[in-house]
This record gives C-alpha cells, sequence and structure tokens, in this order.
C-alpha cells in the first residue's frame, strides 16, 4: 500500500514512524517548511513536495495522512475527496465549521473512507470502559476532564484565529473520550481568562473551564490552561474521570492510562506505547477489506467533537451564555 503525507509537524512524525514500523511504502510527503520536509524524507526514502496536488497526482497514493494545523483545513479535503480512496486527518477537523462541513459533504459524496485521527479511542482501557456502560444498566452520572500545561511552541498554535484555542485544538482529546464513552452533549457552557497572561504574543485564553450537558442526563465540567510556567509542577495535565452511582472510570496522562473501579473489582489498563501503530493498523485493514466499522472515528464523529469545541468558544464570547448543539 502506497501513503503519503501532506504536513510536516510534529505528529507527521508520530505518524510515519508508525507506518514505517509497520512495513508500509511512505511515497511522498508535502509541506511549506523545507527544512522540515527535508528531515522528514529523509528518514523514509519519500519523494518531497511542496505542492500536495503535485504530489498526489504524481504518486497516485492509495491513501493519505493530512497533519495539517486547524486553520489550513477546506480546499485541501475537497481536494482529496476527488483524488484518493482513503483519507486519515488529524484532529481537530478546522477551527472553523463551513470547512469542515464543506469536506464531509465531499468525503460523502465521493464515499471516501475517512479516519479521524483521534486515537485514544483505540486504547484498552478506554474500550473497556465504553463497553462498560453500553452494557450495564448503571449510567455515568458526572464527568470531569482537563487538559493543563505550558503553552505550546508552534506560533499557529498560540493564534486562537488559527488553531481555535486550547479546548478546540488540544482538550479535544479529552472531550472527545468523553462523547466516546458517555455519548452525545446537548448544551455547553463556557467561560475564559486571559488575566494572567505570560506570552505577550498569544492570542489564546490562559484558561477555560466549560459545563456540558449530555444527552442522558450526566453533567460535565472540563478545564484546559496553557498559563503553567514550563516544568512546573504545578501543571496538572491530562485526565479524565467518568463516575456513576456504582462505578468509577480514570484516565490519566498523555497515555490514558485506565482503571475501571466497582463494588466488585478494580482494573487497571497500562497506556499502549505505540497507540499511533494500532491507530494505523486499524485504518490500513479497513483500507484493504472496506470494513469501516474497524475506524473508532469517521469524519462525522470527529465533526461533533469539533461542534462541542466551537460552541464553547461561542459561549465564551457570549459572556457564559449556554450554546444548544442541537
Amino acid at each position: 500500500m502506497r501513503i503519503a503525507i501532506i504536513g510536516t509537524g510534529w505528529v507527521t512524525t508520530a505518524h510515519l514512524e508508525a507506518l514505517l514500523a509497520l512495513k508500509v511504502e511512505v511515497v511522498g510527503v508535502a509541506g511549506r517548511n523545507s527544512s522540515r520536509l527535508a528531515e522528514l524524507v529523509a528518514t523514509c526514502g519519500a519523494r518531497a513536495y511542496s505542492d500536495y496536488r503535485a504530489m498526489v497526482t504524481t504518486e497516485k497514493p492509495d491513501a493519505v495522512y493530512l497533519t495539517l494545523p486547524p486553520h489550513l483545513h477546506g480546499e485541501v479535503e475537497e481536494f482529496l475527496a476527488s483524488h484518493v480512496k482513503a483519507v486519515l486527518i488529524e484532529k481537530p477537523l478546522a477551527n472553523t465549521l463551513e470547512p469542515a462541513e464543506r469536506a464531509l459533504a465531499a468525503f460523502t459524496r465521493a464515499g471516501t473512507l475517512v479516519s479521524v485521527g483521534y486515537q485514544n479511542r483505540y486504547r484498552l482501557g478506554v474500550q473497556r470502559a465504553r463497553a462498560h456502560f453500553a452494557t450495564s444498566a448503571d449510567k455515568p452520572v458526572l464527568v470531569n476532564g482537563w487538559w493543563v500545561g505550558d503553552m505550546p511552541g508552534p506560533p499557529w498554535w498560540r493564534s486562537k484565529q488559527q488553531s481555535g484555542g486550547q479546548f478546540v485544538e488540544q482538550c479535544t482529546h479529552v472531550v472527545d473520550l468523553a462523547r466516546y464513552i458517555v455519548g452525545e452533549m446537548t448544551t455547553v457552557q463556557a467561560f475564559g481568562t486571559s488575566a494572567f497572561r505570560s506570552e505577550p504574543n498569544a492570542t489564546v485564553e490562559d484558561a477555560i473551564t466549560v459545563n456540558t450537558r449530555f444527552a442522558n442526563g450526566a453533567l460535565g465540567t472540563f478545564q484546559t490552561g496553557c498559563f503553567g510556567q514550563p516544568g512546573s509542577p504545578a501543571q496538572p495535565g491530562v485526565g479524565l474521570v467518568i463516575a456513576s452511582r456504582s462505578a468509577v472510570v480514570r484516565l490519566s496522562g498523555w497515555g490514558f492510562e485506565a482503571s475501571l473501579q466497582t463494588a466488585e473489582r478494580f482494573e487497571t489498563f497500562p497506556a499502549e506505547a505505540e497507540i499511533f501503530q494500532v491507530q494505523a493498523r486499524a485504518f490500513l485493514e479497513a483500507i484493504r477489506s472496506g470494513d469501516r466499522s474497524l475506524l473508532a472515528c469517521d469524519y462525522a464523529d470527529g465533526l461533533e467533537s469539533l461542534k462541542v469545541g466551537l460552541a464553547a468558544n461561542r459561549s465564551m464570547e457570549q459572556d457564559g451564555l449556554p450554546v444548544n448543539l442541537a
């Protein structure tokens, strides 16, 4: 199978290493950062392109990995829908709703197989937690998630106009897992603060709190922030806790190491070190077999997680007024 990649950021390296470990042929990498592009193609023997259109039409790959920042989405997806049969797209799908909805329409018309890069859905602990609540009368009541650390380095990330902000770009992993395990959210209310800004050139909020209501009646609270000094021990990190009347699920750290505790048992699930390989295997097998059920998150599903983040941004703009996701 011939794979091409559009984008040269950190996550591209993670995907490329996973593909190479699985002995997949990477035929081309396209990007605007010439030095990073040279580094990436040197590791895999692929050809470098400054124009993704030229790469796709020349190499004719079986599938494309799309790892662009949020503000660069839209036209790329519409082009890919017309030229390749399968695409894996990193989250978030965009920084506004309109380009994502255009992309969904294009992929739907073309019948493109699309996987969204919410790789943590494939983790065993996440799957076990989802199965517990899906097969039990015991349903989640309270959800608490957080992603709090220091300010990431890329200039586009620090611009809310480009990244969409931390709740849209980073904490979306936590939000997506809450949706995946608990179910859809119906209402979002958010407050943000920039009163403690330590990065004068950044326009993302220092911290955000988000309250949500789920369709099944559960309530959720999410906290996100990028105000910490690098290496500060005060940073809470990443986590998600889901509590029902008789069970509690805890997911912690970037690897979402998991535990499930009930009165009868206590199970733990270590973080999978090679989760990008797990995601890649599912994507490649779905292409080979045509079985889309192998994908943990398709484009329409990933779009719902983006909507939660954008609703939080809208609520902040309206001084905390609740936003109905419907």
